[in-house]
């Protein structure tokens, strides 16, 4: 497998990449951004590790935001030299996946290395939200039970939601983590901090006419990024 997390494969992959959507067309995630958006669009935007994607673009289009930070690999989202409290959204298509590559199979049990690079970066992110209802979308192949107990802190002082999405044949499932500023963790997520909760996964279901089905999922499934076609 490439080594996602070096600037020089993105360096060479953009030479003759014009566009590439990681999670495929950006229409899937409609139902669920309507949801925090349609009604209430965002007024700056930051968008992760953009790459060549349009999803910035479509999001402007739709009238979910009106300015929007798009920014590369050029840019530390591990030391993010932003204004604290700024940015009312902070979305992510597949960037925080990239520091996860190579750690695939110890997921139940991951290094103190994974996790001080993981918390390093939603710290930032924390601190670059507003601390009144601003959110961070992260949209990841991992699933639920690898990826919440990353997100749930309370020094983060933000609550969880998640999504599931597919593609138009359910054979490809990923999922959309909401993170609301200045909302407390539920009790599952207190208990997952703590080390006691029993519950492995979360999903928000909702019934939609656009394949927004949510699905079982396999508790020993740690290939999540198997899905992800390097050679595109």
């Amino acid at each position: 497998m490439e080594d996602l997390s070096k600037q020089s494969y993105w360096d060479e992959r953009f030479i003759t990449e014009d566009s590439f959507e990681w999670f495929g067309d950006c229409s899937r995630l409609y139902p669920v951004l309507d949801l925090y958006f349609k009604s209430s669009p965002s007024s700056t935007l930051l968008h992760l590790g953009c790459g060549s994607s349009s999803l910035a673009e479509e999001m402007c289009n739709r009238h979910y935001c009106h300015l929007v930070f798009n920014v590369d690999y050029s840019f530390d989202i591990r030391a993010m030299p932003l204004c604290s409290n700024y940015f009312d959204t902070i979305i992510e298509k597949g960037t925080l996946d990239v520091f996860f590559v190579g750690h695939e199979h110890h997921l139940w049990n991951p290094s103190d290395e994974l996790k001080e690079k993981i918390d390093l970066i939603l710290t930032q992110i924390s601190q670059c939200l507003q601390s009144n209802h601003g959110r961070f979308i992260s949209i990841s192949f991992q699933q639920p039970h690898f990826r919440r107990p990353f997100l749930a802190k309370q020094k983060y002082q933000w609550s969880i939601e998640v999504h599931s999405v597919t593609d138009g044949n359910e054979s490809v499932e990923y999922f959309v983590y909401v993170m609301t500023k200045g909302e407390q963790l539920n009790e599952e997520d207190r208990l997952l901090e703590e080390g006691k909760s029993t519950k492995w996964y979360w999903i928000n279901k909702i019934e939609s006419t656009t394949s927004m089905m949510s699905h079982f999922m396999m508790e020993n499934d740690e290939q999540y990024l198997s899905n992800i076609d390097l050679n595109e």
